[in-house]
């Protein structure tokens, strides 16, 4: 499987007080991102609130999306904390109709590079799907290492890795000491132009729920060999984008950004809190700023 292109790791549109699945809204939202161009879709991920969903919402959601999806790859959020249970979530992938499986490094234990390889390769071995590592130690307390990396990458069921560290020199060593037909994935979308640099083969980009016209006009003027273009987009809308929604959750900000935009899919799910007026004001005031600036330079 080659993973190249801009992902979108997709907010999971919910209704009522305990947070069901909109399973209407949230094809609809499927329908409009593969109509903005987008390369593929990633649902059950952290913006995605995967943790606060159970596991028959999270199998239901992949399912929703697979039917929306068309041609469009489906990478499946199958993260947990035991080898068993991202099998399960794998299994209902696969089941759904899922191209591949990322599986986040398991959390709230700490544990080793040793241990972390261990359950890498275990999962990979008996997975139905193939497997993209996810590297977020901000959320886990776990990180990957270059070696680890290389190591799984050799893995006949490990395509690829979405890194969200934000650590560009580990990116560049990973994109270094691996083969080029494991894909490399940035999912800090503020360093996406020197990812690319760096030989990351797509971007797993958050703006992307809201702004996914833009993020795919960053990354096909890119390859195009436009950089004034990716760079002004950088500039108006990724930049802005990642910055307005720094500080508060980022899976509430995108939720009340979408929502704002009349693509209602919810409140976020418990644990995370419900946005203040005043929150809510500042993020709107970015996202009119950005859509009028964004407007003007397309003219």
């Amino acid at each position: 499987m080659s993973l190249s292109g801009v992902y979108v790791p997709m907010a999971t549109p919910t209704t009522g007080r305990r947070g069901e699945l909109d399973e209407h809204a949230l094809h609809e939202y499927t329908e409009w991102l593969v109509g903005s161009g987008i390369d593929g879709l990633f649902p059950c991920g952290s913006i995605g609130e995967f943790s606060s969903l159970t596991d028959e919402q999270r199998a239901r959601t992949t399912e929703v999306v697979v039917d929306a999806a068309g041609d469009i790859p489906v990478l499946a959020g199958c993260g947990d904390t035991s080898t068993d249970a991202v099998l399960n979530h794998i299994d209902a992938a696969a089941d759904a109709g899922a191209d591949a499986a990322v599986v986040v490094t398991p959390y709230y234990l700490q544990t080793t590079t040793a241990g972390l390889t261990t359950f890498f390769e275990s999962v990979a071995d008996a997975a139905s799907l193939p497997v993209v590592l996810y590297n977020i130690p901000a959320l886990t307390n776990q990180h990957l290492s270059v070696d680890a990396v290389a190591q799984l990458a050799e893995h006949e069921n490990v395509v690829g890795l979405k890194d969200t560290s934000g650590d560009m020199t580990f990116v560049y060593e990973v994109c270094e000491a691996t083969p080029d037909e494991f894909g490399v994935l940035q999912g800090a979308t503020e360093l996406a132009l020197a990812s690319l640099d760096a030989g990351c083969d797509g971007l797993v980009a958050g703006p992307a729920n809201v702004f996914p016209g833009a993020v795919v006009e960053l990354f096909d003027a890119y390859r195009a060999g436009d950089r004034s273009r990716a760079v002004s987009l950088m500039n108006t809308v990724i930049s802005p984008t990642v910055s307005a929604t720094s500080d508060v959750p980022t899976a509430a900000a995108i939720k009340h950004l979408l929502n704002f935009a009349d693509r209602s899919i919810g409140k976020p799910l418990a644990p995370l809190p419900q946005l203040d007026q005043s929150q809510k004001r500042v993020l709107e005031r970015s996202y009119r700023h950005i859509s009028e600036t964004a407007a003007a330079a397309s003219r």
